[in-house]
């Protein structure tokens, strides 16, 4: 196959490319080439995809490609470059959007490829609306399409998040053995997947006509409650078992929403996905990584290129447990047993 990956230096491309590797694929990305990568033999195009008349340009003098794999389209415009692009010049194109269409807020669990969107993120209904586009042009006739959409993804060349988003200072936090916040009760459901296990399902989806114009969730296999997800983070990396602190989503937020946003947008809620639709279609996609060796080799890699944080240049985390503590043990002198 000759495949074009725009993007490829991200978790998932990167899976993506060594899975292609295996099936023997002719690789070609297209990126801005201003991030280290960790590809491979594969062919280098540079430019600005937001760049649409020189993007296009580009595409026009390369190709045709059997296979076009779009991960870094997250708005309608980009999508409508696209399809001026590589409308009637692409065999297949792969688009990556996201479970974060479907809103998060579930009433089904696990949800399904057919469960309404109804995203409550600028970034998800973006990422709807360019899945429109592309499904109309599949409909019409105009290009093949199939549709990806993670959730999770973690591996080398990422972060290890928590209930509370992105929070670089995590991992440190943890090995220091100092409270871990976790929203609410602790209980909420949570899927993470290892990007080279996810790289696979987009590599074999790739060339397969059982995937035309199909959505996918492409998910790890294992469900995990926050404090189960926090505690095995923990031992993975030999870190003291974590003293878990719950305190309420809405507390968080009123004392800094925009710190927030990730909790409120996404992980606040349960993250729950079926991935069975994609294993019938494609049975090469069986998640394999046991994820405490996911995390090991994902924070090796962060100290290797000392990308983790120190918990002291944060104090947020740490008064917001004192505060809680003061507050509860006033509490309890209050209401306790008399």
């Amino acid at each position: 196959m000759n495949v074009l990956l725009i993007g490829g230096t991200g978790l998932i491309s990167t899976g993506i490319v060594k899975a292609l590797h295996t099936r023997g694929a002719a690789i070609t990305v297209f990126n801005r080439g201003q991030t280290d990568d960790r590809l491979g033999a594969v062919r280098h195009l540079t430019g600005d995809r937001n760049d649409f008349p020189a993007f296009e340009r580009a595409m026009a003098a390369t190709g045709p490609w059997d296979v076009v794999i779009d991960m870094i389209c997250f708005r309608p415009d980009q999508a409508e470059s696209d399809l001026r692009a590589f409308a009637g010049r692409c065999g297949q194109f792969i688009f990556c959007s996201t479970v974060c269409t479907y809103g998060n807020t579930q009433t089904i669990v696990p949800t399904l490829e057919t469960t309404p969107q109804t995203p409550l993120s600028a970034y998800g209904r973006d990422k709807v609306a360019c899945e429109q586009l592309f499904l109309r042009a599949h409909a019409a006739g105009k290009m093949p399409v199939t549709i990806f959409r993670p959730s999770h993804t973690y591996g080398p060349g990422g972060n290890v998040i928590n209930n509370l988003g992105w929070e670089p200072t995590f991992v440190d936090r943890l090995r220091q053995g100092r409270p871990i916040i976790v929203s609410g009760d602790g209980h909420g459901l949570w899927q993470s997947a290892y990007s080279e296990d996810v790289g696979v399902g987009f590599a074999y989806a790739a060339g397969n006509a059982k995937c035309l114009g199909e959505a996918y969730n492409i998910v790890g296999d294992e469900i995990v409650t926050w404090d189960d997800y926090t505690r095995r983070t923990a031992a993975a990396i030999d870190a003291p078992a974590p003293r878990l602190v719950h305190l309420p989503t809405d507390f968080l937020l009123a004392v800094d929403r925009p710190r927030y946003l990730a909790l409120e947008e996404i992980f606040r809620f349960h993250g729950v996905y079926s991935n069975e639709k994609l294993k019938r279609d494609v049975p090469e996609y069986r998640p394999a990584m046991p994820y405490e060796e996911g995390v090991r080799r994902t924070v090796a890699w962060m100290d290797r290129h000392q990308t983790i944080v120190s918990a002291d240049s944060d104090p947020m985390e740490d008064r917001l447990v004192a505060a809680w503590d003061k507050f509860s043990a006033e509490t309890v002198k209050v209401f306790g047993p008399k």
